[in-house]
């Protein structure tokens, strides 16, 4: 798609051996320039060693551009090259290349929104060209002029006209530089890592992290259009200045991108367990109920720790692989260091050398403790240490010691984890919890229904255009979907395939067609209505309206606009009552002074704000946000909801449908929403009603099956779910966080039942299946029930069969058993023998098994290129870069950065390569500096193939 100009910085004419001309095509010099304006024949000046050559132009304006060659002359030597493509083009009719031009053949005819998916997508290749030196992107306008300042105007102010009320105050010219000092300071880092650094600057400029996810669940990260809704939502707090000056400091951003911080703040019973467990020595454990934040505090103390003495390495211990891969996810997201949450837990988390954390099983450790030295040991589910074997792992040589569990019943377990741990320094019951509110207790009723949409006609046109659009692509696309998802598939199933692929390929030079972009816009758009637009704001008035009569009732909306159309609604009606940043801050406090001396009523206000505002106690809390709620909204719901004798507090959670509905947005999207409220109640043991509404409109149940069955169909055959709130559901790690005990008693319980299960039934036999002290919430088992299509039986058969054929064939299991050395699994043997080979035919023989093995082979190989032998290391490293897996990245970058090895440095960066994710990118690129000849090649190699060329 991308076609006309040369980038900056490169002369449109540049000979074959290398020489750059000084008539540049964008450069100081304007005459050649003139002349494709014009009809000139030769262009003379000098090159950098001062002798002199002439070019000459065959081929003018009217004339087959194919005959357009290029002829230098040089003393004693003549060179000839024909035209790119591009090149070409700007011959034959450069006045194409204007910004008017441009907006007349290619924006004007499309909806707004593709053509602002268009548009904003040109803008970023053209920054991302004036920061590079190689010229990645080929631009569409002439940089001269102002043809890009022009269409910095339209992106802003087509984006103010899509979403009116929303950005019909901002100001264009603030926002213009807030979005150049984003791209600026953003430009070198990964998405993960820009999320990461504008969570941190929200931290230090007073604003909530979570202002970032909510822009993030929008739009991907670094566009025009995320940088908008961020300005947006600063501007509102009152932070954009503070926020845009912290942006320009952009020499120190790197090091904030991999710094540990605290992202969330430690609630009051969390910071209790951290000063209980300091003021014991740094030794200790302690007892949490589930669901109140262990691993939080866990963090916390290592941040302490770091934040005292500079430097600290931890380890991490657990009884199994899916709780340490979730420690290694909270960490990355919860202190924004530097990693991705899709690698596996061997994969050590680091700060430079100042601090690292470490994630190792006990079944491993305990075998040779004194190899694992530490200065914090954590040990989470630490009953499991308990046992004559485990408790060795207690005893590697570290300075401080926690143990983290819910409960740890029994003095045979008691005992030694208290000569090896410390005694318990702090307990939190599930009665504390309740009595604190940080497990609330109410019930929640959810609330199905329909989009209430304004722009009804609109957003059907847009659903229907996403529709044919997604069609088209699916029908004449699928050779190009093969080449640019590197084989994983020729078709989108789901939008989340489609707009997660495209922001990949954001720094591929590899041809995407134009449809693509303008597919980007309208899902773009579509998203933003039902953003703005509260499920069914008609129906929660009514709601609010008729229990806010003898009842005090929180609403919690989505934004400002909605927070003062619901309190229009209901003033004059019942007692009604709004706090929001647009407020003056006294008359809030007046507005929740009256509310909380008030009988009855309703208090309205965006849920952004209720962290930092002290909102009085209620019976009833309405959720009519249409993004979606986290466990921290419901946990703070149960702060406000406060159970009194003889009053039983509810929450109402609205889940929406949108009226024109399209299977591969929409199905995906209802059902996380519901996945995501279903697996919350059975954390938090709430019970959750689905709410009679008389005046559900006709047809929400059928699409809810009809969503069922859609999202049912991709797993069969991806086995993972795209989400833009919850990352990527797969079901192989579902089934991986079900210990093998539970998943028999599951199976068990359901081999009585005939009829289809409810999502009651559901959750009633997974939590009784669930013993003292083990986790209720199983994160994900939704999704199996959906998986299953409700059918007793079939769920049975994914139970006990599940991880041979919903996970990869060959995967480790999640539990290993204390004499694991001694069992022998196919994937081992192979890795074993890669690393043996005495021949080449042996290592042949098993790079190719392993390689067809693919992704569930790199949790093995992964350790292995860490091995003091460099041809194991070596061969190890070509096979993660044949399998192609993501999760192999950030081990081959710590590779890449070891000096004592040369050669598993090269080999690492043509792995990195050939995998092609752009999180290697900045990494490579310093590499090209490197003293060694061999591994500078192999950097440019690499980097080569990432560009696609």
């Amino acid at each position: 798609m991308r076609i006309g100009l040369s980038t900056s910085g490169c002369s449109l004419l540049q000979q074959p051996s290398g020489h750059t001309r000084s008539c540049c095509f964008r450069g100081t010099t304007r005459t050649l320039e003139a002349r494709m304006h014009r009809t000139f024949r030769t262009v003379t000046g000098r090159t950098k060693s001062g002798a002199c050559r002439q070019t000459t132009l065959s081929g003018v304006r009217g004339k087959p551009v194919h005959d357009v060659i290029i002829r230098d002359r040089f003393p004693g030597e003549r060179a000839m090259r024909r035209l790119k493509p591009h090149e070409r083009e700007y011959l034959s009719d450069p006045d194409r290349y204007t910004f008017d031009s441009f907006r007349t053949r290619v924006l004007d005819p499309l909806p707004p929104a593709a053509a602002l998916g268009i548009a904003d997508e040109e803008l970023l290749n053209y920054y991302e060209n004036s920061l590079r030196r190689d010229g990645l992107f080929v631009l569409r306008l002439d940089q001269s002029g102002d043809h890009y300042e022009r269409l910095e105007r339209y992106v802003a102010e087509t984006a103010q006209i899509l979403f009116t009320g929303r950005h019909a105050d901002a100001n264009l010219a603030d926002f213009t530089r807030f979005r150049h000092a984003c791209y600026r300071a953003l430009h070198p880092f990964t998405e993960s890592q820009k999320i990461a650094i504008l969570k941190k600057i929200c931290l230090e400029t007073g604003c909530a992290p979570a202002t970032v996810d909510e822009a993030a669940t929008l739009f991907a990260v670094g566009s025009g259009l995320f940088a908008m809704e961020l300005f947006t939502r600063l501007r509102d707090a009152g932070t954009a200045d503070a926020f845009a000056a912290r942006l320009g400091e952009s020499d120190l951003l790197a090091d904030l991108a991999a710094r540990p911080v605290l992202l969330y703040p430690l609630w009051p019973h969390q910071q209790q367990a951290l000063e209980a467990w300091l003021r014991a020595g740094g030794r200790g454990i302690l007892e949490m109920a589930t669901a109140t934040g262990k691993t939080l505090v866990g963090l916390a103390a290592a941040l302490k720790l770091y934040g005292v003495h500079g430097r600290l390495e931890v380890l991490v211990l657990a009884h199994s692989r899916a709780l340490l891969n979730q420690w290694r996810r909270e960490a990355i997201e919860k202190l924004g260091v530097s990693g991705s949450t899709d690698t596996d837990y061997t994969v050590p988390l680091s700060y430079g050398d100042r601090f690292t954390i470490r994630f190792e099983t006990l079944q491993k450790v305990y075998r040779a403790p004194h190899r694992y030295p530490a200065d914090l040991l954590i040990v989470d589910e630490v009953h499991h240490s308990a046992g004559l074997a485990f408790r060795k792992a207690l005893s590697i040589p570290v300075k401080w010691k926690m143990g983290l569990s819910a409960t740890v019943e029994g003095a045979e377990r008691r005992q030694p984890l208290d000569r090896a741990l410390g005694p318990t320094a702090y307990t939190f019951t599930l009665k504390d919890a309740r009595e604190g509110a940080v497990i609330p207790s109410f019930s929640l009723r959810l609330h199905t229904t329909y989009l209430d949409v304004r722009e009804n006609d609109e957003f059907r046109e847009l659903s229907e255009q996403i529709a044919r659009d997604l069609s088209h692509i699916n029908s004449r696309h699928c050779e190009i979907v093969r080449r640019l998802s590197n084989g994983r598939f020729d078709r989108f199933e789901s939008l989340g395939d489609f707009v997660g692929l495209m922001r990949q390929l954001r720094y591929r030079t590899s041809e995407v067609p134009e449809a693509w972009y303008r597919l980007v816009g309208l899902v773009y758009q579509r998203r933003m209505i039902v953003h703005r637009s509260a499920p069914k704001t008609s129906r929660a008035i009514a709601l609010a309206r008729r229990l806010g009569a003898t009842k005090k009732c929180i609403v919690f909306s989505m934004d400002i606009a909605t927070c003062d159309a619901i309190y229009t609604a209901l003033k004059g009606t019942v007692d009604a009552y709004r706090v929001h940043s647009g407020i003056p801050r006294n008359e809030v406090q007046r507005s929740l002074d009256r509310f909380r001396k008030a009988k009855a009523g309703v208090l309205i206000a965006p849920k952004m704000l209720d962290e930092g505002i002290d909102v009085p106690d209620a019976e009833i809390g309405i959720n009519v946000a249409s993004a979606k709620t986290r466990l921290q909204l419901v946990q703070r719901m149960g702060r406000i909801l406060r159970k009194r004798p003889g009053k039983e507090p509810i929450f109402h959670h609205f889940v929406a449908l949108p009226q024109a509905y399209v299977d591969a947005e929409d199905a995906f999207a209802y059902q996380s929403d519901l996945a995501w409220i279903r697996d919350t109640a059975l954390l938090l043991e709430v019970p959750v009603l689905q709410a009679p509404d008389e005046e559900e409109e006709e047809g929400v149940a059928g699409l809810c099956l009809r969503s069922e069955a859609t999202v049912r169909d991709y797993l069969k055959s991806r086995r993972s779910v795209a989400t833009d709130d919850f990352g990527t559901v797969r079901v192989d790690a579902i089934l991986d966080a079900i210990p093998e005990r539970l998943r028999r008693d599951l199976a068990g319980s359901l081999a009585s039942c005939t009829a289809p299960l409810t999502d009651e039934a559901w959750y009633a036999l997974a939590k009784s299946a669930c013993r003292t002290g083990e986790a209720a919430c199983l994160p994900g088992m939704y999704w199996l029930l959906v998986l299953a299509a409700r059918d007793p039986q079939a769920l049975r058969d994914v139970l006990l069969t599940g991880l041979a054929t919903a996970a990869p064939q060959n995967a480790v299991p999640a539990e290993l058993p204390a004499d694991r050395d001694d069992r022998t699994f196919p994937v081992e043997k192979h890795v074993r023998a890669l690393e043996r080979a005495a021949t080449p035919a042996q290592e042949r023989a098993a790079r190719r098994r392993l390689t067809e093995i693919g992704s569930p082979a790199v949790p093995l190989l992964v350790p292995l290129i860490t091995s003091p032998r460099d041809q194991a290391a070596a061969r190890a490293i070509e096979v993660l870069g044949a399998i192609g897996d993501t999760r192999a990245v950030d081990p081959l970058l710590r590779s890449l950065a070891d000096r004592r090895r040369p050669e598993i440095r090269a080999r690492a960066a043509l792995a990195l390569g050939r995998i092609g994710d752009p999180r290697a990118r900045l990494s490579l690129t310093r590499v090209l500096k490197d003293r060694e000849p061999a591994v500078r090649k192999a950097a440019r190699t690499a980097l080569d193939a990432m560009k696609g060329s």
